[in-house]
């Protein structure tokens, strides 16, 4: 579905990314992790066209990324981003239907279609009794389950996110990956996920890539990737790492220094 091949990317000079190489599959749920300045948002806007890699090639299915149109894009992939900004209080429905352009005709007016499917992505997220609020009346977690059933509604292939529960309190970060996990589940939505939260990464992730000052640090699954060494050398701090006993993911603990 996304293939990086010996990728380097960045800004103005300023290289970030550095021989990145990595495959997603499709209907894979994979997360990005790693510290503050290792990468991860300039791999995101890498993998979505914002910005063009110094050196190396992206794929997006069987496609160089950089020969897709913006319009083309945007029917394969959506974007939900850490917080989105709306500068006036629209309506829910509204809200949904914004993603639905790139298939509006010239004339711009939306179809019976394009209204079906904005109804039918509010209900796969839990919010169609949210249609005719306005976005600046709910709360942050029924916020986020709008901005995403704008995104389904682009009828994408695969979805990134950009941490999209920083925001919000651990009632609402589960919510949020669980309905995650069941739209990966039940329709094959491949998705690609920023995350700072390591324990969250471990319960919902199948795949985790690890990077470290631009570099693929690790790979795998939760369980190839969070172990101990690894962590205190990517993140300079000391942890624990213990089997969840319900789970069976790894769960990773802080260690307090002394002062």
């Amino acid at each position: 579905m996304l293939h990086f091949l010996d990728v380097f990317s960045g800004y103005g000079k300023t290289e970030i990314l550095k021989d990145v190489t990595f495959s997603v599959d499709p209907g894979a749920f994979v997360g990005i992790i790693g510290p503050n300045g290792s990468g991860k948002s300039t791999l995101l806007r890498t993998a979505t066209k914002i910005l063009e890699p110094f050196a190396g090639e992206v794929y997006l299915r069987k496609d160089k990324l950089k020969e897709i149109s913006l319009k083309e894009l945007s029917r394969i992939a959506a974007v939900v981003p850490q917080d989105m900004l709306f500068m006036f209080p629209f309506k829910v429905l509204d809200v949904v239907l914004m993603g639905r352009i790139p298939y509006i005709n010239r004339l711009g007016f939306e179809s019976k279609e394009d209204l079906r499917i904005a109804f039918e992505s509010l209900e796969r997220v839990d919010a169609i009794g949210l249609k005719d609020r306005f976005i600046d009346e709910l709360s942050g977690g029924e916020r986020q389950r709008v901005v995403i059933a704008k995104a389904l509604a682009q009828k994408p292939k695969i979805l990134f996110l950009d941490e999209p529960t920083t925001h919000l309190d651990i009632s609402h970060q589960v919510e949020i990956f669980s309905l995650l996990k069941k739209l990966n589940k039940e329709t094959g939505l491949t998705v690609v996920t920023i995350l700072h939260d390591l324990n969250l990464a471990s319960l919902y992730c199948d795949e985790l890539i690890l990077l470290s000052e631009g570099r693929i640090k690790k790979q795998g699954t939760p369980n190839d990737v969070l172990d101990y060494k690894t962590i205190e050398e990517v993140y300079k701090t000391r942890v624990i790492v213990k089997e969840n006993p319900i789970t069976s993911c790894p769960h990773i603990f802080l260690v307090k220094l002394q002062p």
